[in-house]
């Protein structure tokens, strides 16, 4: 039984970190450059042909063959557009911000488990 409670307050707690993580502003930026990259309907469009474009490419390299230049021609085209992006650039901007926020809590969750693993009290829920 106290095992099972002890993982009923761990997903509390992950719950609760969760909503932590939605009220910062790395989290906030991040939706918003979400939000302006969705609505962009010319970058969705060069977006979703980039991945088109990636599938043929892939297809072709996992078949053992060379994808033909027009083809990877036309995704560095694609490429080049989506990068020179404001909204792209804010969009991996804040992308890389975020990630930078949640390396942060792994980290300090792995300090917690070694932390936990080094205490030789039980603490009980």
């Amino acid at each position: 039984m106290a095992i099972e409670d002890g993982r009923e307050r761990i997903i509390e707690k992950a719950e609760e970190l969760g909503r932590h993580i939605s009220q910062t502003a790395e989290y906030a930026y991040l939706s918003a450059a979400n939000r302006d990259i969705a609505d962009d309907r010319e970058a969705v469009t060069t977006l979703n042909m980039m991945r088109e474009l990636q599938e043929k490419i892939l297809a072709h390299m996992s078949r053992g063959e060379e994808p033909p230049d027009e083809l990877q021609q036309e995704f560095t085209e694609h490429q080049e557009k989506v990068q020179t992006s404001a909204r792209y650039q804010s969009l991996i901007s804040s992308q890389a911000n975020f990630d930078k926020l949640m390396d942060k809590v792994h980290e300090a969750i792995g300090r917690g488990i070694k932390k936990g693993q080094e205490s030789r009290i039980i603490i009980s829920s």
